[in-house]
């Protein structure tokens, strides 16, 4: 291809010149992404797998409709990696959605006729017209399957019509339900949904912790009742917070839309009249699978109907400076890949997660070294609203540093496994839509220990407040259902409600923390003692049931957790050995320890108490304010926001998504 033995093979991918003709110069020219690794397939070996190859995408977008999939044929070597890499001005979109063209029908008798004249109607293309449904089942443990479809305008996701346009419905009285696959639905409204092929009901069913969205079978007319194709995971309550969407009677607002399965087309009101509208179409944008030494930088990820990006396997697959945005699924996935991550990037409105990083093997405790790092992930749960994290994480050496994490119903962080790290990060504004859930949370693991929670700033994680809603409960760390072996220090927690608590676990370290406007500053129970299980050594035992599937007696394991090798005889179910020292708690209530646990059998020692705090607005009031305390060396993470925006790319990615404004 004309280059030097020191210089990269580059080819660039620009649609639009798709039908120029080949030219021998020191760059070649393509339509897409397919072209470009068929190319590299064919140039880059022998002599030539000493260079880099370098897969340069033009700005603007670049659409997808399948999923493109990266294979170990195109590893590179550490020194000579695969580069995808977008435009320098950061406008290279990878998108996987289709503009739809605008048609005119008559549009349905049913809709209201006081929104007839505001309705557009537009074509699908096959793919999306073919879907049976728009929705998915989503639950909180698993992630979902692809969504069938969503549309866009140029401000995100437009929403499915739905009823209440904003916040929530109620469950009707318990004695109406008849049975879990019925719904008692408020105030009649159920009659105007009869007939609705396609209807989806959303919401915490049964548990605050837990949402849910199950399809509707039928609206019964005049019962106030909607039935459902399956009941709930969680048996109905009265009073459980809900929305119906996809219903074309509730179609009334701007920004909703509803599509008629028969013919193809959805009926929309348009935010604005300019606006383009767009469905997506391809389930997952690129797939990575065994590939090693890879690196994708500036590039945007947007609109797929499942996850963004998956890799699987491999080493040292590395995203930096890109953005991963109105995302169906999950940003990116990793697993069982070593040395991967991302870094300097923005997350933002995704469906159901931001990052997912599993790998390394528990058994040898070999660490996979994956990573997230000094990014912005904010609001990534909007279709999935539970257990659906900023970063997920499991397995053996991880690490979450640097980053900024905010704006979500549930949790930022959640960790499983061993020896991972998360350090430096911003928390807050999340946990703000539901009870009994933490900012960063780990249970139900007695073995997953190791892992150190460290100068992070976790603020504003405050139960939420509605109208006729029970007092819900967050927390800020919570190690929940006996998780133990975690040492959390040199964190500041500002006004964060029940700002670590520990659910009956054991040798846990919470030291030279800061906890201001924060109660209790540490809970400890021993649910383990009071609360009611399987035996010990039975299979239904969920607390220890992890504890079987990793050699705990083996002396890789005993010289790396003692304590963990002696649990069978050392009381197992007891809350004991958890340590509380060297912190400082002003107005705030000091440790709580109770309801089982047993005060001699933890270590409190040297910890200070400040009654008074004047007002602290700003990060740098609480530096400020820290350092004229004692404090000699303030935890990373305060002011990481402030930090993060020193970078002008990353800063002009998060004002792209929204991040940075008012809703700071």
């Amino acid at each position: 291809m004309g280059h030097s033995a020191s210089a990269a093979i580059v080819i660039r991918v620009d649609p639009a010149a798709v039908q120029q003709p080949a030219r021998k110069t020191s760059t070649a020219t393509v339509g897409d992404l397919n072209a470009a690794l068929a190319l590299v397939s064919r140039v880059w070996t022998g002599a030539a797998r000493n260079r880099s190859a370098v897969i340069e995408f033009a700005g603007g977008i670049h659409r997808f409709d399948q999923t493109i999939r990266i294979g170990l044929e195109f590893s590179g070597r550490a020194d000579a990696p695969l580069i995808l890499r977008g435009a320098t001005d950061g406008s290279s979109r990878l998108s996987g959605s289709v503009p739809l063209t605008q048609t005119s029908v008559d549009v349905p008798a049913r809709l209201d006729p006081l929104v007839r004249d505001r309705v557009v109607a537009y074509r699908l293309p096959p793919s999306a017209a073919e879907q049976s449904s728009i929705g998915v089942h989503r639950y909180h443990p698993a992630p979902s399957n692809p969504a069938g479809i969503e549309l866009f305008d140029a401000q995100g996701a437009l929403q499915p019509a739905r009823w209440p346009n904003q916040g929530w419905s109620r469950v009707g009285q318990a004695k109406a339900l008849g049975q879990d696959a019925v719904i008692a639905v408020e105030g009649g409204r159920s009659d105007r949904w009869v007939g609705e092929p396609d209807l989806w009901v959303a919401g915490y069913l049964g548990q605050d912790w837990s949402f849910e969205t199950i399809a509707a079978t039928s609206s019964i007319p005049g019962s106030q009742r909607l039935g459902l194709v399956k009941a709930p995971h969680y048996p109905l309550r009265s009073g459980d917070r809900l929305f119906v969407e996809h219903a074309l009677s509730e179609l009334d607002t701007p920004g909703e839309w509803w599509r008629d399965r028969d013919s193809g087309i959805v009926f929309l009101i348009p935010r604005s009249s300019t606006s383009s509208i767009e469905a997506s179409v391809a389930p997952t944008l690129i797939a990575i699978d065994g590939a090693k030494h890879v690196l994708i930088e500036g590039l945007t990820f947007e609109r797929s109907r499942g996850d963004a990006v998956t890799v699987t396997g491999g080493e040292d697959v590395v995203f930096q400076d890109c953005t991963f945005r109105w995302i169906a699924g999950r940003g990116l996935v990793i697993d069982g890949a070593k040395r991967s991550g991302l870094r300097r990037s923005v997350v933002a409105d995704m469906g159901e997660g931001g990052v997912s990083l599993k790998g390394g093997t528990r058994a040898t405790l070999t660490r996979a070294d994956n990573f997230v790092e000094d990014s912005f992930l904010v609001r990534y749960a909007r279709l999935g609203r539970t257990y659906k994290d900023a970063v997920a994480i499991d397995g053996v050496g991880m690490r979450v540093t640097g980053n900024v994490i905010a704006h979500a119903p549930h949790l930022a962080i959640r960790y499983q496994g061993n020896d991972h790290l998360i350090a430096a990060n911003e928390i807050f504004d999340v946990v703000n839509d539901t009870s009994d859930s933490g900012a960063i949370y780990s249970g139900r693991d007695v073995s997953a220990q190791g892992t150190v929670i460290r100068g992070n700033f976790i603020h504003d994680v405050l139960p939420a407040k509605g109208e006729g809603q029970e007092r819900f409960e967050v927390k800020g760390v919570y190690l929940d259902d006996l998780a133990s072996g975690t040492t959390i220090e040199d964190n500041v927690f500002l006004r964060v409600e029940q700002p670590v608590f520990v659910g009956g676990g054991r040798d846990n370290v919470v030291a030279r923390n800061v906890f201001v406007a924060s109660s209790p500053a540490l809970f400890i129970d021993g649910r383990g003692k009071v609360w009611p299980q399987a035996p010990f050594d039975e299979p239904g035992n969920a607390f220890y049931a992890t504890l079987r599937e990793v050699p705990v007696s083996s002396t890789l394991w005993a010289s790396r957790y003692p304590a963990l090798a002696r649990i069978m005889t050392d009381d197992p179910y007891a809350a004991k050995r958890n340590v509380f020292r060297d912190n400082l708690i002003v107005a705030s209530r000091a440790e709580q320890i109770g309801d089982g646990a047993r005060p001699e059998e933890q270590n409190v020692s040297g910890n200070r108490t400040i009654d008074k705090v004047p007002p602290i607005r700003t990060s740098d009031d609480l530096a400020r304010w820290l350092t004229q305390n004692g404090m000699k060396t303030l935890p990373e993470g305060i002011n990481r926001f402030g930090h993060l925006l020193n970078n002008t790319s990353l800063r002009s990615r998060a004002s792209d998504a929204g991040v940075g404004g008012p809703e700071r």
